[in-house]
């Protein structure tokens, strides 16, 4: 009887080792007080390309035999960036709730003074202010990231899994069952 496999259960690890690196990330840029710069976003996005095309890569030769289609390379991508996700929501929250909880003025702070600099009329300030209030607490926050690193995920997985897919000659090997979702 064959072994049925599942991307879920193959990812697993992959999804641990990325979320595990996110949260050292964030731990780092908090640590040197870069949370908040506009910056520091293009070192994460390098990061996050050369981390998950490694883990897709070994995905790939680890579980298939060293090929995978495009399509499976994205969902095993967006799979891994789900895991990662909740590992890093879960430090989000932990840090807002916790460590930090007055990392939320300050992200307030810093919102409300780029209104400022852009000249957006003092209401409009005022308004914006009271509804991000009313969102800004951890677990909207660690909710919110959730759905944002998926998006990330699926981004970085359509443009990584271009270098990542690799076929085979069918007529030479052997057709082996792709794990169901």
């Amino acid at each position: 009887m064959e072994k049925k496999r599942s991307i879920w259960k193959e990812t697993l690890n992959y999804g641990i080792i990325y979320g595990l690196i996110t949260v050292v990330l964030s731990v780092l840029t908090y640590m040197f007080d870069l949370t908040f710069k506009p910056w520091i976003i293009w070192p994460s996005l390098l990061l996050g390309v050369v981390v998950l095309f490694f883990l897709l890569r070994s995905y790939r030769d680890h579980y298939n035999n060293g090929y995978i289609s495009y399509g499976k390379s994205v969902g095993a991508g967006v799979i891994i960036s789900i895991y990662a996700a909740i590992i890093s929501a879960i430090y989000i929250y932990v840090l807002y709730s916790f460590i930090d909880p007055g990392l939320m003025d300050k992200s307030m702070a810093i919102a409300e003074a780029r209104m400022v600099d852009k000249g957006v009329p003092e209401a409009a300030i005022e308004k914006a202010m009271e509804m991000q209030a009313k969102m800004m607490k951890p677990w909207f926050t660690s909710l919110m990231s959730i759905f944002n690193s998926v998006l990330y995920g699926l981004i970085l997985s359509l443009i990584v899994s271009l270098f990542v897919m690799k076929k085979g000659n069918p007529l030479l090997d052997e057709v082996e069952e792709e794990p169901k979702l």
